[in-house]
């Protein structure tokens, strides 16, 4: 079975962990992700910047891991990205700023990449508000 998640919490949010979790289960089902798309606070689960205190668990750290280990298309909505200063490369030279903080696991596109996902997965989940 073909799963894709959207993910809208933020990395203070225990949905946040939870999709991680969900994620993890769908593969050792047998199942595939078709895509996991990052939308509204979900986005800064993206920022390869982000720093926690000593003992604190780094959710985004762990995301990026999930997403590398698995080879997985981590999709980072760029509108709302941009909104919450997430930008790759590109989006920083075109923008004229002095640098990028999206991690390396992760994509900037529109939601024409969530309606894919929706239109070819048999099953969709969705952790955050």
């Amino acid at each position: 079975m073909q799963y894709s998640l959207l993910v809208t919490a933020g990395p203070d949010s225990q949905a946040a962990t939870t999709a991680l979790r969900a994620a993890e289960a769908v593969l050792a089902r047998g199942h595939t992700l078709f895509r996991i798309f990052f939308y509204r606070q979900g986005v800064l689960l993206a920022n390869r910047l982000t720093s926690v205190s000593a003992g604190e668990v780094d959710i985004c750290a762990q995301w990026r891991a999930f997403i590398r280990d698995h080879q997985l298309d981590a999709v980072v909505c760029i509108g709302a990205a941009l909104r919450r200063g997430i930008v790759d490369a590109d989006e920083a030279a075109r923008l004229e700023l002095e640098g990028d903080n999206l991690a390396p696991e992760f994509v900037l596109s529109g939601l024409g990449q969530w309606a894919e996902a929706v239109a070819v997965s048999d099953r969709v989940m969705s952790f955050g508000r």
